[in-house]
């Protein structure tokens, strides 16, 4: 029986080192791998709802309702424990096994991020009395940067293009002393004029009246700036013209906010659900690319699919030495559901320079642990359990079909429809009846 779940382990995840292999030789556009994930979890979502939650009411029917309570409880537990591990994984890494993960940990981290700098951006006098919804449009056009000692950040005759405010750090700003001794190729002397610390703001004057920068500016310590584009200054002021008198402020006279000023836009956290922070492409590339290159990624990466993947081993162990006999359309519905997803994360991850070897071993070694996750199950679990036993099972059960729903609705369907659009209802339930249909021939 041990053999049994071994074997319909090993069929039912081969499918993963199959779909990175073919998604490593051809390479299929968005929309091809969104019918293919749709379809996927079309035939998950039979396997899951006929043929292992079916038989929930005719539990409680000869085991009473504390078997609908256990299955219950069971599911919910699942769901809640792959959302924190996905989470947790994702937050070191994982996001990168699929598109739709990666856009909402750059979603989520770009929306942290702009919680912060509203609040630091609160404490600049001029801006602080800012109603909270103006202030969280603002912080949607505001870069961060960062200069090392010394370092340039503009030079007397530069076109006028950013109004900067200064988080943490200095920055001097200087003028040229004419010097008639000079050589014609030598520097021009410089003498410091103005020196700006953090909650000051620079460089508006000129952005706002148009000429060109009459200064020099450099960075007098490690200095973090955040920095307002003319062209966004422009696009900002035509959307919200309220703000125009605020803008006008900052050129009239500069602020300095004390160390111990309370944020007092924090409300304006909530302003931040309403303004549509967009996600560029350069934003993916820099966060996955500093994601791909940090240590661990890969073992996150791969605990992240294995987390997808153990549930199901699990109750194909079960299901292996159960006395109605090994469920068909289950292990169809899991195969067909590892096709698109190792697809599409082989293409991923090749994208982000993980090397072809490393990627067939990450899928290879998953496909031996589905096998083994089987026999374990198989083991763990008696072919007719009663009693105790009985609701154990049930609970194992219910877990591992609350983390596969879970699972379908947080990473299969949203990346399925994000590149797939309305192939995504009809892919899914093409994948539904394929399922049923094996089931029915099967039976």
């Amino acid at each position: 029986m041990v053999e049994t779940a071994f074997f319909w382990g090993i069929v039912s995840a081969l499918s993963l080192p199959l779909g990175a292999i073919l998604g490593l030789v051809w390479r299929p556009g968005s929309r091809i791998t969104s019918a293919f994930m749709a379809f996927g979890a079309g035939a998950l979502l039979f396997a899951l709802t006929i043929e292992l939650m079916a038989h929930v009411p005719h539990y409680v029917d000869t085991h009473g309702n504390g078997a609908l309570v256990v299955a219950v409880i069971g599911a919910v537990a699942g769901g809640v424990l792959f959302s924190v591990l996905n989470k947790f994984l994702n937050d070191r890494g994982a996001f990168l096994r699929s598109l739709s993960n990666v856009r909402d940990h750059v979603a989520r981290t770009k929306k942290a991020r702009a919680r912060r700098l509203l609040r630091r951006l609160a404490k600049i006098s001029v801006l602080k009395d800012l109603p909270s919804d103006d202030l969280a449009e603002l912080v949607k056009y505001v870069r961060k940067e960062r200069f090392a000692p010394g370092e340039l950040i503009f030079r007397r005759g530069d076109d006028s293009r950013e109004i900067h405010f200064v988080r943490e750090g200095g920055v001097r700003l200087y003028e040229e002393v004419p010097d008639r001794y000079a050589r014609d190729d030598s520097p021009p002397a410089t003498n410091a004029i103005a020196e700006f610390q953090a909650g000051d703001t620079f460089g508006e004057r000129a952005v706002i009246s148009g000429v060109s920068r009459q200064t020099t500016a450099r960075a007098a310590t490690r200095t973090t700036l955040y920095t307002l584009d003319k062209d966004d200054l422009d696009v900002l002021l035509e959307q919200r013209p309220q703000l125009k008198p605020v803008i006008e402020a900052l050129a009239s006279h500069q602020d300095h906010a004390g160390a111990d000023e309370l944020d007092a836009q924090a409300e304006g956290d909530d302003e931040l659900d309403t303004v549509n922070l967009p996600i560029s492409e350069r934003d993916i590339q820099e966060e996955s690319r500093g994601a791909a290159g940090s240590a661990g990624a890969a073992m996150a990466i791969w605990l992240g699919i294995a987390i997808d993947g153990v549930p199901e081993s699990l109750v194909i162990g079960t299901l292996a030495i159960d006395t109605g006999g090994m469920s068909l359309a289950f292990i169809v519905g899991v195969f067909l559901a590892n096709f698109p997803e190792a697809m599409s994360s082989a293409v991923i991850m090749r994208r982000h320079a993980f090397s072809i070897p490393r990627i067939m071993w990450m899928w290879s070694s998953l496909c031996l642990l589905t096998g083994l996750g089987a026999m374990f199950g198989a083991w763990v679990f008696p072919p007719d359990p009663a009693g105790t036993a009985f609701f154990i099972k049930l609970a194992v059960e219910g877990v591992a079909a609350g983390a596969m729903l879970t699972m379908i609705a947080e990473t299969m369907l949203p990346e399925a429809f994000e590149h797939g659009g309305s192939v995504t209802g009809l892919a899914t339930l093409i994948g539904f009846l394929a399922a049923l249909s094996v089931a029915a021939l099967g039976a």
